[in-house]
């Protein structure tokens, strides 16, 4: 107890002193010279070598000039390595053309009088240009002209001539016919597991067919029209006989690749080769095998190498569905484009490549809905495009018209193609009467459909855009979106895809290509501008949380000469790259 009484008092003792300790304030203090570093926002363009100064704001809290500071900058070698690559403010960075990583570099600044650092990470971001990117065909006096609207969100790069940008001036030749995309090329074997790809797409013209790569706006380094289209420059029995028209359309996804050229379809199976073959039809439909003309066609359906397509010469519906060449005439092909010409006797052979028909669509059992071989007399086949039915099952809506009437038609790709038996093949029709004045065009209306809807599709009509819901019990048509000018014209309508998605770097999200929709107007002086609406899965217009639809218009004003950026707009793609396949 004694021994715990003394210890109390040693304590007291000590808190007593510390209470009377007083602070005479004798220190030296310091003031720290803080250097903040702004490192600024830097990008290059892939493929493009560069020189990019960077050149970060350096501010010091107490010192004026810069002699008490040196620099550092430093660069990975590998995922622990930093090689030192500068020892300026300021840091000149070489871009080659096979650069398209974020490119990081660290920079210090150290004050040598009180020996402090500070360090700021730079990262040069990459930017792919055309990436996701609207193509529009214009007739600039007579003369096809290609601009673009590139990128994503609200702020993207609009140019009215992208094509005489990336060809050092170049222009095209021949009057503006139409364009058309292929995003899915292969660029390896299909030996190879992992499929890269490429997009391309197709600039018709009067005069000539270029076929471009989707990433530089450039003509294709391997692949021409004639090299595509390979049988078109051949004779034989084989080989149909051009009627004249030339190409029509020109069509692309992951599982294959079709033209429309001289009334005849033309179909290349997905590998890298791109090698295209003439549709025959089936002997059972008709003896000459090329008695049809290809007006439209769906390729979108994801099962397999087949497609759907309206025949114009004779009414009806035609299916296409290849099982057995991918494999088994891939070295066969590799030959033929190999051998310069000397090979085309394989080609005309038709052995191991080109062996599946052009078929009638048939019954199932099942009671169609229409009959797919007698379709009406001057029906004007509008677009064929993916959409989901009740039973959210893969159909092609094909939408045409005559007169003001819509006419409907829901073709059952499972059923079709899938051989399933529970839905009838022609699995839908209806015929709807059309709002507003379809008179004013010509030949095909604007109409788009996509899969991410319910048997839905969206047409135009003067200055508006109405959608049709033929998913109830009797059709509706509702105007969704007008320009305010009644002598403006909506002259294109379509998806940025009718049925495929690109996924996020994270693959957390879509960034939504099935329910983008893109839409022409030209007015009255015959500028041009894109109008890119988001839709909900019910056909309206997506609103922000203020209420304000969400509608992105590009191209609107003039150029740097005080033209309008874009004038009478032919026809317009969408061109992207599945970065994440």
């Amino acid at each position: 107890m004694a021994r715990f009484f003394k210890y109390i008092l040693i304590i007291a003792c000590g808190l007593a002193a510390a209470s009377c300790y007083k602070d005479l304030g004798e220190y030296d203090y310091h003031e720290i010279n803080e250097i903040s570093i702004v490192p600024g926002t830097y990008s290059y363009s892939v493929g493009v070598p560069a020189e990019i100064l960077i050149s970060p704001e350096i501010t010091q809290s107490l010192t004026q000039g810069t002699e008490n500071l040196t620099y550092q900058w430093q660069r990975p070698v590998t995922g622990t390595e930093w090689k030192t690559v500068g020892d300026g403010p300021q840091y000149l960075l070489q871009i080659s053309e096979t650069d398209d990583q974020v490119i990081r570099l660290i920079f210090s600044v150290t004050d040598n009088n009180l020996g402090t650092t500070a360090y700021a990470e730079i990262n040069v971001s990459p930017i792919i240009a055309f990436e996701q990117c609207w193509f529009l065909l214009q007739d600039i006096d007579g003369r096809a002209v290609l601009g673009n609207v590139d990128g994503e969100g609200e702020q993207r790069t609009v140019n009215g001539d992208i094509f005489a940008v990336q060809n050092n001036g170049q222009s095209m030749v021949g009057a503006p016919l139409f364009l058309g995309v292929q995003p899915y090329l292969r660029t390896d074997p299909p030996t190879l597991g992992n499929m890269n790809t490429e997009n391309i797409f197709g600039v018709f013209t009067s005069e000539r067919q270029y076929i471009l790569e989707g990433a530089t706006v450039r003509e294709h380094p391997d692949l021409t029209y004639s090299r595509i289209v390979y049988g078109r420059d051949l004779t034989g029995d084989n080989m149909p006989q051009d009627n004249g028209t030339g190409p029509s359309f020109m069509k692309g996804q992951r599982n294959g690749f079709a033209i429309a050229d001289g009334g005849t379809l033309w179909y290349a199976l997905p590998d890298e080769l791109a090698l295209m073959y003439p549709l025959r039809l089936d002997p059972s439909v008709d003896a000459s095998p090329y008695n049809y003309t290809a007006a439209d066609a769906c390729l979108s359906y994801a099962s397999g190498y087949n497609l759907v397509m309206y025949d114009s010469m004779n009414g009806r519906f035609l299916s296409y569905n290849n099982t057995a060449d991918y494999g088994m005439g891939y070295n066969t092909r590799v030959e033929i484009v190999d051998g310069g010409g000397s090979e085309d006797n394989r080609y005309l052979e038709f052995y191991q490549n080109n062996s599946a028909y052009l078929t009638a669509i048939g019954s199932n059992g099942q009671t169609n809905s229409f009959d797919p071989d007698n379709l009406p007399t001057g029906l004007v086949m509008d677009n064929m495009g993916m959409s989901t039915a009740g039973q959210s099952t893969s159909n092609v809506l094909a939408v045409g018209h005559v007169g003001s009437t819509f006419h409907v038609y829901e073709l059952s790709m499972d059923a079709i193609i899938g051989n399933n038996d529970s839905y009838p093949r022609c699995s839908g029709s209806w015929e709807v009467k059309a709002e507003g004045d379809l008179s004013r065009y010509q030949s095909k209306v604007p109409v788009s459909t996509s899969s991410y809807f319910t048997r839905m599709f969206f047409y135009a009509a003067g200055n508006s855009v109405y959608r049709v819901d033929v998913s109830l019990s009797s059709p509706t048509v509702t105007m969704i979106w007008s320009s305010g000018n009644p002598s403006d014209m909506v002259t294109g309508l379509k998806f940025k895809s009718d049925n495929e998605e690109l996924y996020s770097s994270d693959f957390d999200d879509t960034k939504g290509l099935t329910h983008q929709l893109g839409t022409i107007v030209k007015r009255e002086d015959g500028s041009c501008v894109l109008v890119e609406f988001n839709l909900t899965a019910a056909g309206e217009i997506e609103q922000d949380s203020a209420g304000e639809q969400s509608i992105n218009v590009f191209g609107d004003g003039t150029d740097a000469e005080g033209r309008p950026v874009f004038s009478n707009v032919v026809d317009f793609v969408f061109s992207y790259r599945d970065a994440t396949y």
